[in-house]
């Protein structure tokens, strides 16, 4: 059985984004991500179903969507604004 979805969240980004701590600063937790703080500006959905049969969809901001395009491999998606 797969497990449910996240529904896309139409108020905050849901792009894991870097913390910026390298293992040459001081503090922090080298290579760990959080949450981005922006707001959501798209909602972008796959266009065929993954393995498990279902069709994931999350919201992104601006900057991270423009991260998501440049990135190779990424899913065939459908991009939907958020009004």
């Amino acid at each position: 059985m797969s497990k449910e979805l996240e529904p896309p969240d139409t108020k905050q980004c849901q792009a894991d984004v870097p913390t910026g701590y390298g293992f040459m600063t001081l503090g922090g937790q080298p290579g760990k991500r959080e949450r981005c703080t922006n707001k959501s500006a798209v909602v972008v959905t796959e266009r065929k179903a993954g393995k498990d049969g279902q069709h994931g969809s999350m919201a992104l901001c601006g900057t991270c969507l423009n991260v998501f395009n440049e990135q190779e491999g990424t899913p065939d998606v459908v991009v939907g604004v958020i009004p």
